[in-house]
């Protein structure tokens, strides 16, 4: 279940057409923005599938990553919330958006710690952090400074000033092999958080496809992360997906 506290609302049709900030149209027919769901692999009911090994695929799963529908923060805020499981546990949950095209992190969720971060501005609106630009390359550093509002299971809230800092890299041969297929190039993203509250050190990100690796604590006091690689995407509901869920839980 969602935290009461972080209680969502479901979109269950999709309005017009918005314009975007360059006086063109945002398509969101498909969510929030169908051009940016594309590029970072953020699309309804998609299922990512992983293993611990970048070679062999396991069966079943490590990790299913589900992509789901989208849903509405506090303050009218849209998001396209990504459910990681394991066993068909929910191990996290993170809510993205997207700012001109670029992606950002708004809210990430510990189901089984009774936990959420927020990251908001001074004035306590939910604005995210920066993951990636949509021009993004190696040597690119993207800091947010932001207030990270913590709750717990009693519903108490703790805000603290923090940064967040996303570097990009240029992935090695061996960074982007997976069981899925080896890619020909991508972005590294190391992230630095500060304090931390359970972010994700390494990922790796092919456009137009999403995150092939991911090395994350799935825990909101961090640890030390085994990285997962790409075995299947399915799209839940499509002919060809299967009949089993994403990673044992339900769809």
């Amino acid at each position: 279940m969602r935290l009461p506290v972080l209680s969502l609302l479901a979109l269950t049709a999709c309005g017009p057409v918005k314009p975007s900030t360059d006086g063109g149209a945002v398509d969101d027919s498909c969510g929030l923005d169908c051009v940016a769901q594309a590029r970072y692999g953020l699309i309804a009911n998609r299922c990512f599938e992983y293993s611990v090994s970048e070679s062999m695929k396991n069966d079943p799963p490590k990790l299913g990553a589900l992509v789901k529908p989208v849903f509405t923060l506090e303050g009218g805020v849209k998001v396209m919330p990504v459910e990681y499981r394991e066993g068909g546990q929910t191990l996290m949950i993170d809510n993205f958006a997207f700012e001109g095209g670029n992606l950002k992190l708004l809210r990430r969720e510990f189901p089984r710690q009774g936990r959420s971060v927020t990251f908001r501005n001074d004035a306590m609106a939910i604005t995210g952090v920066t993951w990636l630009l949509t021009d993004a390359a190696p040597g690119q550093n993207q800091t947010t400074n932001t207030q990270t509002d913590s709750v717990d299971q009693q519903g108490t809230h703790t805000v603290e000033a923090a940064t967040y800092r996303v570097t990009i890299q240029n992935p090695t041969a061996a960074q982007l092999k997976t069981p899925l297929k080896d890619y020909a190039s991508g972005l590294r993203l190391l992230t630095v958080q500060t304090p931390d509250r359970g972010s994700d050190p390494i990922r790796t990100f092919v456009p137009d496809v999403g995150f092939i690796t991911i090395t994350s604590p799935f825990n909101y006091a961090g640890g030390n992360p085994t990285p997962v690689f790409l075995q299947r995407i399915r799209d839940i509901g499509s002919p060809d997906a299967g009949s089993e869920p994403c990673s044992l839980g339900v769809p």
